[in-house]
């Protein structure tokens, strides 16, 4: 059964038909009914869409939906006032102990990915700091205040997530503008022990940092390659780990859309990036266009074409499963994950973490939630992965990567 075969719920397909460059409709959209909004937009508030889908179509959409849309937007406003406030302290107090760092994620995508940082519903301050600072780092976040909230993601990436004390509780708002807001202190972009994957290349984004203005305000940024760079591999560790950032991956599909006729871009691209980080690169951008239908540069496309058999093999039948999983959960993504490590070792630990999580609730690691979710994906998930077996010893190398969505 080829995964294009499968359709996404109606809901969901209406929804990404919206976002797409090419070929976007509202049809499915429009015909959403009313009863069956407040769910979707749940839907849409958990993955950062819901605000994006108001910039594209709000005059196409229901008073009620409109109405909630604007009700978000107001109150995302209010919490982003807070976080440029709150980075702009921290950003001060960096810089009065000389203390070099670089701004991630929020508003440093913006316009370059986001045409309105808004648009991103950012809840963090994420910062990079050389590991030889990021004790100083804490030092300096400690003493604004902020004190680590939960322990660190086990990643390798960051020190636990910092905030403020509060007695904030979690009223099911994600645009709360009292949410506290987390710093969370980077030491690596992505760790290659962790995922078993090796992105080299990453230590160059650091000596090729630069400055942007924000409101007048300078900051420390990635360079425009190096944040294509880190966007992707962020999407993927995401997508690799069971979530579904589909505003991360739009946004990605912006960029290559707006940038299909960038031959400099991608000259230097290419020049820059290591070839093992581009093919993590290229897998990506081939999951968002054919997500989004964006078009893509043909140093990109070039990229794509030559992906390994393995990770194009996947793309074939499983690129829609993360967007199914609203309706039929799955693990799909850990057949990719597979595709991606080099060393039998390390696929055998991302097998075992992704196939017997719940022995982490031993010591508090998961949820009641997790805990239902991952046994109940845990046979339909060992069935799929003799179907990936099965497909591996076929080898259909000569079929074509999906056009469009099913």
């Amino acid at each position: 059964m080829r995964e294009s075969r499968a359709a996404l719920p109606d809901n969901i397909r209406a929804v990404i038909d919206a976002l797409r460059f090419n070929g976007r409709g509202l049809e499915r959209l429009c015909a959403v009914r009313e009863e069956e909004w407040p769910a979707l937009l749940d839907w849409c508030d958990q993955r950062q869409l819901t605000l994006l889908l108001h910039s594209v179509c709000a005059a196409d959409l229901p008073e009620s939906v409109r109405e909630r849309m604007n009700a978000s937007r107001d109150r995302c406003a209010r919490r982003f006032s807070n976080l440029l406030s709150d980075l702009d302290e921290i950003a001060s107090a960096l810089e009065r102990r000389d203390i070099p760092f670089v701004v991630l994620k929020g508003i440093t995508h913006s316009p370059t990915f986001t045409p309105d940082p808004l648009l991103r519903a950012q809840g963090d301050i994420d910062l990079w700091f050389p590991a030889s600072e990021i004790e100083n780092a804490q030092s300096v976040l400690l003493g604004l205040g902020y004190q680590p909230r939960r322990a660190a993601h086990g990643d390798g990436r960051h020190l636990p997530p910092m905030a403020r004390p509060n007695d904030w509780r979690w009223r099911g708002d994600v645009f709360d503008p009292e949410m506290p807001i987390h710093v969370e202190a980077h030491f690596t972009l992505w760790s290659d022990g962790a995922e078993y994957i090796v992105a080299p290349g990453q230590t160059d984004f650091w000596n090729r940092r630069v400055t942007r203005d924000f409101d007048e305000r300078p900051l420390p940024v990635l360079s425009p390659p190096d944040l294509l760079g880190f966007a992707a591999l962020h999407f993927l560790l995401h997508l690799l780990h069971g979530d579904l950032p589909l505003q991360r991956a739009w946004e990605i599909a912006s960029f290559l859309h707006s940038n299909v006729d960038n031959d400099v871009f991608w000259n230097r691209w290419r020049q820059l990036h290591h070839p093992a980080l581009r093919r993590l690169e290229a897998l990506v951008f081939a999951i968002t266009q054919v997500w989004f239908r964006c078009d893509v540069h043909a140093v990109a496309q070039q990229h794509i074409d030559t992906l390994a058999r393995d990770v194009k093999l996947w793309l074939r039948h499983f690129v829609f499963s993360p967007l199914r999983r609203y309706g039929a959960p799955n693990k799909d993504e850990l057949w990719l994950h597979l595709a991606l490590v080099s060393s039998a070792s390390g696929r055998l630990r991302v097998l075992l973490r992704r196939l017997f999580p719940p022995v982490l609730a031993r010591k508090g690691g998961l949820s009641t939630s997790r805990l239902a979710h991952h046994w109940r994906t845990f046979t339909p998930t060992l069935m799929t992965g003799l179907r990936w077996l099965w497909l591996k010893h076929q080898e259909h190398r000569s079929e074509p990567l999906p056009a469009s969505l099913p």
